[in-house]
């Protein structure tokens, strides 16, 4: 294709995308499902430790105090997953990129 620009004559190159960048999308992709999945898991985790915590003590805890600490969880969870994690979404990464490589064979 040549294009006119200012009375210069240019070819335009267009970028075929090649199947080494299908499979850095698919391994992104994987890759953030592994996050989330561990940032799931750690929410469980630090939702079951919250609820050991005895809440006696002198003020009295509301809906608005459990929805704040469910939030804080939450968000507390994928931080650590989408940071350096735990290693779970590491695991399960390796486990199925072996699977996504062997079918793209």
């Amino acid at each position: 294709m040549n294009i006119q620009a200012n009375g210069l004559n240019t070819t335009a190159l267009t970028l075929k995308p090649n199947a080494n960048s299908a499979d850095k999308a698919k391994e992104a992709k994987l890759h953030k499902a592994c996050q989330d999945f561990e940032a799931l898991m750690l929410k469980q985790l630090l939702t079951t430790m919250r609820k050991s915590v005895p809440k006696d003590g002198l003020f009295k805890t509301g809906y608005a105090e459990d929805m704040y600490n469910s939030m804080h969880d939450d968000e507390l969870a994928k931080n650590i997953a989408h940071g350096k994690g735990v290693g779970i979404a590491d695991i399960l990464y390796k486990q199925l990129s072996g699977e996504i490589k062997s079918s793209t064979k």
